[in-house]
């Protein structure tokens, strides 16, 4: 893989994870509006950073996305695993890469019972869900979105989850990276529209 960056999650869930709560505690406007502000945040992040993935920085326009839609914004319970297990996920490139797993989330939306494997992140206090779902290669990036999910967001055995801050790993944006691939367990039977759209340049 010369010439190839691994992107572990990690590294997705301390650029991008940071930048997706930046404003979470600031909250002035509408739902809506804190999300524009948000997404016009990242936009920015991408333009400036060394650590940008955007090759063509002076003519990128904007990541695009889903409009906001609170019904994917949902109650979910958090089941821990009993003991510390590992969970080997394939990675773009052909290898595969050890997880931790934390344990899983279940929940409702559109009448259907989803569940979804969580995965610790070695940045502090943060969660990490890779998924799939029926806009994948279709009008979201083939190869998954990421959540993350701050620790202090779980009350008890209960957290909430946006889909409406779904993003795309830093392969959807350059062939240059590998990242992880959702595991099958976490293909969602349901059309996520909320969240990162596919990129284009």
């Amino acid at each position: 893989m010369s010439g190839r960056k691994i992107l572990l999650f990690v590294v997705a869930a301390a650029i991008l994870g940071i930048v997706v709560y930046s404003f979470s505690s600031k909250k002035k406007g509408s739902y809506a509006d804190d999300l524009r502000m948000e997404r016009l945040e990242k936009d920015q992040n991408y333009r400036t950073s060394t650590e940008s993935p955007i090759k063509d920085k002076a003519g990128f326009q904007g990541l695009k996305y889903f409009p906001a839609d609170s019904t994917y914004e949902v109650f979910a319970k958090l089941e821990e695993t009993e003991s510390t297990k590992t969970f080997a996920v394939q990675m773009t490139g052909g290898q595969t890469e050890t997880y931790t797993l934390y344990g899983k989330v279940r929940f409702e939306l559109q009448g259907k019972t989803c569940e979804l494997l969580v995965f610790e992140s070695t940045e502090a206090g943060t969660l990490f869900i890779p998924f799939k779902d029926q806009t994948s290669g279709k009008e979201s990036y083939g190869g998954g979105r990421y959540l993350d999910i701050p620790e202090s967001d779980i009350t008890g055995n209960r957290v909430t989850i946006d889909f409406n801050k779904a993003y795309n790993p830093y392969c959807a944006y350059s062939p240059e990276y590998t990242c992880p691939i959702p595991p099958k367990e976490n293909n969602l039977p349901l059309a996520i529209r909320a969240g990162e759209l596919a990129y284009h340049e």
